[in-house]
């Protein structure tokens, strides 16, 4: 859910930018700089981020500020790394912005709802499943990228629209009654595209996967 052009009041701006920038600093410093000393990781990490300005553009709004739309942040999470995925979708939503118009002084709820929720959801999803389920290829699949993807959009899109309500002043039986119910569906959307990157991604360049180890997923150790 896209608020970059809601208004928000003072307090609710300033509590975003007070839970996005503890996230980010600590995303900067966990980031593997020295991957990007290879010119592929850099590039599949920058369009990587161009796909994503891409794909939050394409959306629908119904009512005034709930807007739907895929994210592709999990896919992001799994292919690059929470740090990763964390610092790309900062600058996507600088882009985004940019490029689309929106509020500047949002881009802290943004960061929050659109990346740092989906990003946290994907990692635990995918740490969990490491550790309690088979080391298999299907289990990587069907759980950290299919169930992961569509749980992080859901997650998105709750926080999202906790943040209309409670901070933007949109009636709750209209959100949660009426635009809410539709994120079941976009997250099975969400869940089928990330499955099919991810499935494609580990088939044909496992070594651009960070998430994905083929000594685990396909020798079971």
């Amino acid at each position: 859910m896209d608020l970059t052009a809601v208004a928000f009041p003072p307090g609710w701006i300033a509590a975003g930018w007070v839970a996005a920038v503890p996230v980010l600093a600590l995303a900067l410093r966990a980031v593997p700089w020295r991957r990007f000393g290879e010119s592929e990781p850099v590039h599949v990490w920058y369009g990587t981020i161009f796909t994503l300005v891409v794909l939050w553009n394409v959306q629908a709004t119904v009512g005034e500020g709930f807007t739907f739309h895929l994210l592709g942040v999990a896919a992001f999470a799994l292919l690059a790394g929470p740090g990763l995925a964390l610092v790309g979708g900062a600058a996507a939503i600088i882009l985004l912005i940019a490029v689309r118009g929106g509020l500047w002084h949002n881009a802290g709820l943004a960061f929050v709802t659109m990346v740092a929720v989906p990003v946290a959801t994907t990692w635990l999803v995918h740490r969990v499943a490491e550790r309690r389920l088979p080391p298999n290829f299907f289990v990587y699949v069907f759980v950290a990228a299919f169930f992961g993807a569509g749980l992080s959009l859901a997650a998105a899109g709750i926080a999202g629209a906790t943040a209309l309500t409670a901070g933007a002043g949109r009636p709750p039986d209209l959100v949660f009654g009426e635009y809410v119910p539709y994120l079941l569906y976009l997250a099975f959307g969400e869940a089928t595209l990330t499955g099919m990157v991810l499935t494609l991604a580990v088939v044909y360049r496992p070594q651009r996967v960070a998430t994905f180890d083929d000594a685990r997923y396909l020798d079971g150790r």
